[in-house]
C-alpha cells in the first residue's frame, strides 16, 4: 500500500514536470504543484506538502567548525623525568626512598658510605693542620730573623710553605662544593680541633614526582656511572602530534584540538597547540606540533609517557555566519541551490529557488559563504531533491556567484612559449655546515635543560647542563696551576729583594719553574674555554678560587632546536648527540637526475621548485653543482640547488619536492595550463564555453608539455575560451548532468 501510495506521487511529479515543461507556468490543481522554472517558483497544496512529506528547517547563524586529524603520542616534559647517580663509588648503608614513593626536590634517597669522601675528609684534615703548623713556623722564623739569629732566605721559604698549604686547602674546599656538599660542613670541619668524624654521601632527588624505579639494596656497591632511582613527575605532560606534511599550514597556535587515547576511546582529552615544531618525522615524513596537558587528579585518567591516540585538530571561524542543512542543498551541474519557503496557509506554500555558495562543512551542516539565503529563512530539507529536478536546466552553466566561490578562470585559447623541461624529484637538504649538533666537550650526567623544542637559538648559547668529574678535574689541575704561579711570583719577587740570600743558579731555577707553571695555566685554560666555559667564568674560577659546578652545553651554530631524547641524571659521552640545530635559512634543494637525462644539467641552469607540502608555492633557484658521478645501485646523479632568496616559512630537513629545469629555448605553440586539461582513462579533455554561456566538454589530443603548459593539437581553435582553473569541478559537475 505504501509502495502504491509513492508511486502515485512520483507519477503526479512526473504530469506537473511534463505540464510545466509544455506550458512554462500551468497550474495543475489536479495534483496539487504549480512549478514555473523561469521564475523559480513552486506552489504547493496543502495536501501535495503532505503527500510528499514536505519539511522545512530554519537557516541559522553559528561559527562552524571543520577538524582534521594528527597522531598523538604523550611523551614526559625533558625538565620533569631524571635518573639519580653516585658521584662517588661507594656502598650502600641506607635506603630512604622506595618505587612508587611522591619525593620532592632535595628530598634524600638513599646513604653511600664513599672511601672517596673519608679520603676528602683527610686531606682537608692535612691541610688544615699543616697550614696552623707552617703559619706557627713563619711567626717564629720573623721573630728569629727579626733578631739576626736565621738568615732572611728562612723567612721566604717560611712563607712560602704557608701560601702552598692555603692552596691546598683551597683545593680542598673547591673538592667539597664540588659534590654540592654544605659549605657551612666545611667551615666546621676547619673550626674543629677533633679528627672529623666518618660521614656518609647522601643522594638527593634533583625534581619533585615520583619514584620509578630503584632496584637497590642495602650493602650493594654502586659507581658513577650507574643509575641507581629514576624520578618522573607527571603533573604535566607533553603531546607529540604527528600532522601530513601538507597540513601544517592549517596548524597554528592555540588551535584547539580533541584527544582520544587508545586506551581510553571513551574519555576525550581537550587542550591546544602550543609548540609549532620545526622538523619532520624521517619515518613517516610527517610534521612534528606540541601541545601541553595537565594531569588529573589520582582517581582519573591517567596521561601516561608512551600513550598513544588519535587527535582531531579544530579550525573554528572568528566570526559566526548562515549554516544550512547539507540535505536541503540541491546540485545542479556546478551549481547549488535551496528550495526556500515563502509564504504557508493552511491551503498551499510558496517556494522560491535561490542560488548558494557553500564554504566549510562539519558533519551534516555547511556554510552559507553567498546567496541570498539569511538566518531566519526555512529552507525545505526532506523533499528538495524530489522537487529539486523540476528547476534543473540539464546544461552546463556557471553563475558569477559560483565562478568566483570554484575559483574558475576563462582564457581565449591563444599560442604561448612552452619551455623544453626536464622534470626530477626532489627534496629538502640542510648542509651539513647548517645543520650540527650538540654535545658535551667531556663525560658527565645530564643536570639541567635550558632550551625548549623548536626554540631559535643563536651560536653559543647555553642549551644545557652537565656534571662532569673530568671537568671539575680540569679546573682542579688549573686552580693549582694558578695557585703555583702566584707562589711563584712571590718566591721571585721576595729572592728579588735579598741578591745574596740564595745562589744564581736557585733563582734561575725558580724562574724556570715560574714560566712553565705559566705555560700550563695557559694550556689548561684553553682547554676549560673549549670545553665551554667563558673568558669571565675563567677569570672567576681563578680569582675566587670557587669550581663552575656545571659543564655547559653551547649550541655549535645559530637555528632551530629540533629534538632532545636524553634523560635528567643520564650519563652522556663526548661523541653522543644530545640536540640537533638547524639553520632553515640556508636550506637547499636536493635533486636527483636519471642517467637518461644527466647530460642535460649544468651549473647555473635555472630550476623551479615545488614543495610537496607547500602546493602553489613555486621558488626559483639555480644549479649549484653535481655529484658528477652516478649511483651504482639507482643509477641517478645529484644536484644541489641554490634558492634565490629565503623562503618565507622556514624549509624543513626532508621536505619532498619537484623540480623543473629549463633545457633550451622555448617555442611558440597552442597551449593551456596543466589546470584546464581532465582526464577520462587515456582521453583528454578542456571545457569549452560558447558565447551562450554553456560550457562543453570537448576532447582534445595533446603535445609536447613544460612545468606550466600543455601543447594542444588538436579538438579546439585558437579563440576558444577555455577554462583554465577549475577544470576538475567542472567534470564533476558535467558527470553530474549526465
Amino acid at each position: 500500500m505504501r509502495f502504491r501510495r509513492q508511486l502515485w506521487l512520483l507519477l503526479a511529479v512526473a504530469a506537473a514536470a511534463l505540464a510545466a515543461a509544455h506550458d512554462g507556468h500551468k497550474p495543475l490543481p489536479a495534483r496539487g504543484m504549480e512549478v514555473c522554472p523561469q521564475t523559480g517558483r513552486l506552489i504547493l497544496t496543502a495536501q501535495a506538502r503532505s503527500n510528499l512529506a514536505v519539511q522545512t528547517v530554519e537557516v541559522t547563524s553559528q561559527s562552524l567548525t571543520t577538524t582534521f586529524p594528527g597522531y598523538g603520542t604523550v611523551v614526559a616534559p625533558w625538565n620533569q623525568h631524571a635518573v639519580v647517580s653516585s658521584p662517588l663509588a661507594g656502598r650502600i648503608v641506607e635506603l630512604l626512598a622506595e618505587p612508587g614513593q611522591t619525593v620532592v626536590a632535595g628530598q634524600p634517597l638513599a646513604s653511600v658510605d664513599s672511601p672517596e669522601l673519608d679520603s676528602l675528609l683527610l686531606e682537608i684534615q692535612t691541610a688544615r693542620v699543616s697550614l696552623e703548623l707552617s703559619g706557627k713556623l713563619l711567626t717564629a722564623a720573623n721573630a728569629a730573623a727579626a733578631t739576626g739569629s736565621i738568615p732572611r732566605i728562612r723567612t721566604v721559604e717560611a712563607d712560602n710553605e704557608v701560601q702552598r698549604n692555603k692552596a691546598a686547602l683551597d683545593i680542598a674546599r673547591a673538592r667539597w662544593l664540588s659534590l654540592q656538599l654544605p659549605a657551612e660542613d666545611f667551615d666546621l670541619i676547619l673550626r674543629s680541633k677533633d679528627t672529623p668524624n666518618r660521614r656518609l654521601f647522601t643522594l638527593r632527588s634533583p625534581i619533585s614526582g615520583t619514584v620509578t624505579h630503584a632496584d637497590l639494596a642495602v650493602g650493594r656497591i654502586v659507581s658513577p656511572s650507574e643509575h641507581l632511582f629514576e624520578i618522573l613527575d607527571l603533573s604535566t605532560v607533553w603531546l607529540k602530534i604527528l600532522v601530513p606534511e601538507n597540513n601544517l599550514a592549517r596548524v597554528s597556535l592555540g588551535q584547539p584540538l580533541t584527544l582520544n587515547l587508545t586506551a581510553h576511546p571513551d574519555q576525550p582529552v581537550e587542550t591546544f597547540v602550543d609548540l609549532l615544531g620545526q622538523q619532520l618525522d624521517s619515518s613517516s615524513q610527517m610534521a612534528t606540533i606540541w601541545a601541553t596537558l595537565k594531569n588529573p587528579a589520582a582517581d582519573q585518567l591517567q596521561l601516561l609517557p608512551g600513550m598513544t591516540g588519535l587527535v582531531r585538530l579544530r579550525e573554528t571561524s572568528a566570526q559566526t555566519s548562515a549554516t544550512i542543512p547539507v540535505a536541503a542543498v540541491i546540485h545542479d551541474g556546478a551549481e547549488r541551490f535551496v528550495l526556500v519557503e515563502q509564504e504557508e496557509t493552511s491551503e498551499a506554500s510558496t517556494f522560491r529557488k535561490e542560488t548558494v555558495i557553500l564554504g566549510r562543512r562539519n558533519g551534516g551542516t555547511a556554510e552559507l559563504k553567498g546567496g541570498s539565503v539569511f538566518p531566519g529563512d526555512r529552507v525545505v530539507t526532506q523533499g528538495s531533491h524530489v522537487l529539486g529536478p523540476y528547476f534543473a536546466g540539464g546544461v552546463l552553466r556557471v553563475s558569477p556567484e559560483t565562478a568566483a566561490d570554484i575559483g574558475l578562470q576563462l582564457q581565449p585559447l591563444e599560442p604561448v612559449p612552452l619551455r623544453k623541461v626536464i622534470t626530477v624529484d626532489g627534496m629538502v637538504e640542510i648542509p651539513s655546515s647548517a645543520r650540527t649538533a650538540a654535545s658535551t666537550p667531556l663525560s658527565g650526567t645530564i643536570a639541567t635543560v635550558l632550551a625548549d623544542r623548536g626554540q631559535t637559538v643563536r651560536a653559543g648559547q647555553i642549551l644545557a647542563e652537565v656534571i662532569s668529574h673530568e671537568f671539575k678535574n680540569l679546573q682542579l689541575h688549573l686552580l693549582q696551576a694558578h695557585l703555583d704561579c702566584e707562589l711563584l711570583q712571590k718566591i721571585v719577587a721576595s729572592l728579588g729583594e735579598a741578591p745574596d740570600a740564595v745562589s744564581q743558579r736557585r733563582l734561575l731555577e725558580i724562574e724556570s719553574q715560574l714560566t712553565l707553571s705559566r705555560s700550563q695555566r695557559e694550556t689548561l685554560g684553553r682547554k676549560l674555554l673549549s670545553a665551554g666555559l667563558s673568558e669571565q667564568q675563567l677569570q672567576i674560577l681563578q680569582s675566587t678560587r670557587t669550581l663552575v659546578p656545571r659543564l655547559p652545553v653551547r649550541a655549535p651554530i645559530s637555528g632551530l632546536l629540533i629534538d632532545f631524547d636524553r634523560l635528567l641524571g643520564q650519563v652522556v659521552q663526548p661523541e653522543q648527540s644530545l640536540f640537533e640545530v638547524h639553520d632553515p635559512g640556508r636550506a637547499r634543494i636536493l635533486g636527483f637526475v636519471s642517467e637518461r637525462d644527466s647530460s642535460r644539467i649544468h651549473t647555473g641552469q635555472t630550476v623551479r621548485v615545488r614543495l610537496t607540502g607547500r602546493p602553489g608555492a613555486i621558488l626559483q633557484g639555480t644549479v649549484a653543482g653535481s655529484s658528477r658521478s652516478l649511483g651504482k645501485d639507482d643509477r641517478t646523479m645529484l644536484i644541489w640547488v641554490d634558492l634565490q632568496s629565503v623562503p618565507p616559512e622556514p624549509l624543513l630537513q626532508g621536505m619532498f619536492a619537484s623540480l623543473t629545469l629549463d633545457t633550451g629555448p622555448a617555442e611558440t605553440t597552442l597551449a593551456v595550463p596543466h589546470a584546464a586539461i581532465v582526464r577520462d582513462g587515456s582521453r583528454s579533455f578542456v571545457f569549452v564555453r560558447d558565447p551562450g554561456g554553456i560550457f562543453e566538454r570537448r576532447s582534445v589530443r595533446t603535445g609536447r608539455s613544460d612545468d606550466v603548459f600543455v601543447e594542444l593539437l588538436a579538438g579546439v581553435s585558437a579563440g576558444d575560451v577555455v577554462a583554465v582553473t577549475a577544470a576538475q569541478t567542472l567534470q564533476t559537475a558535467y558527470a553530474a548532468l549526465r
